[in-house]
């Protein structure tokens, strides 16, 4: 069986997102206002200590996120550790989206409830291989991730990861440049269930909105069709290419993707979250320290 809810988050505020010149920085950690958006964000959340499992990227600004909004959590689970999750890092190869080396991390976060199990010495090539920033690969990765967390055997899973990357995992593109590369907010959170309605959507470990998650963000949202967003993948990925954030798949192939389908699954409604089957100035070390310190005191 796979959890009942998800609980998708996109990372607080970074100093990257600060502006276009801070992508040059190195896998920067999270603003002052980034951290108390993790404060209110925690506060919002309704019965958060219901969430008995926690999954972030590795980068830096999505661990922090997870730290400091769970704080409670992990107070009250003190065996429960937090999933670093490679599959779940942003899209580009810009330096903001590259992630410091697994040792490095180690250090950074000696003494802090990370589980490094799944993170291995190549989890940062951003240039080649699984990691790098071709749409397709992305794609790849995104299905990966999805069986992953559909895998867990607890029931309210909450996975931090990154704007970009969050249109590919939950295969929704409405609002993709709403913000910068992205249709998610910092700090943003909206919850999904897993459809196990058939054999189908449980292979590609398809996930669905909840109405009340719809709401929160808009009564007003409508349903899509299957190609209605492959239409706008297609322009978000050409978009993000000039941009520098991704290589981009061709339209056609995207179309192509569409006209394999059958009948009963293009009359699908990417509504509340429904989706297509297809397969974001870094701080310096004395900063780090800081925020490691001040955190680390509350577990």
């Amino acid at each position: 069986m796979a959890p009942n809810r998800l609980h998708l988050i996109r990372h607080a505020q970074g100093h990257h997102n600060l502006s276009i010149e801070s992508h040059n920085i190195k896998d920067p950690t999270l603003t002052d206002e980034g951290e108390q958006q993790c404060h209110r964000l925690s506060e919002t959340i309704n019965d958060i200590l219901a969430i008995d499992c926690i999954v972030a990227s590795p980068l830096r600004r999505t661990l922090w996120t997870a730290i400091i909004t769970f704080q409670s959590v992990l107070k009250a689970r003190p065996d429960m550790k937090i999933i670093a999750l490679p599959e779940l890092q942003e899209t580009s190869s810009l330096p903001c989206d590259t992630g410091k080396s697994l040792r490095e991390l180690k250090g950074e976060f000696a003494e802090l409830p990370i589980d490094w199990t799944c993170v291995h010495n190549d989890w940062n090539n951003k240039h080649s291989g699984r990691y790098a920033p071709r749409a397709d690969l992305v794609a790849q990765r995104a299905l990966k991730a999805r069986r992953f967390l559909q895998s867990r055997k607890e029931k309210e899973v909450a996975a931090v990861t990154h704007g970009g990357f969050l249109h590919f995992l939950t295969e929704d593109w409405r609002g993709h440049d709403m913000f910068c590369g992205t249709g998610w907010a910092n700090c943003e959170i909206r919850t999904y269930e897993f459809d196990m309605s058939n054999p189908k959507a449980v292979v590609n470990a398809i996930i669905t909105e909840t109405a009340s998650s719809v709401n929160n963000r808009s009564h007003n949202l409508q349903p899509l069709t299957i190609d209605e967003q492959l239409e706008l993948q297609a322009v978000a990925e050409q978009s993000w290419a000039k941009d520098g954030y991704i290589t981009p798949r061709m339209k056609e192939a995207l179309l192509t993707a569409a006209s394999e389908r059958s009948k009963e699954e293009r009359s699908i409604v990417v509504a509340q979250g429904t989706r297509p089957s297809l397969v974001d100035a870094e701080n310096d070390t004395s900063e780090g320290s800081r925020t490691h310190k001040r955190f680390r005191a509350h577990l």
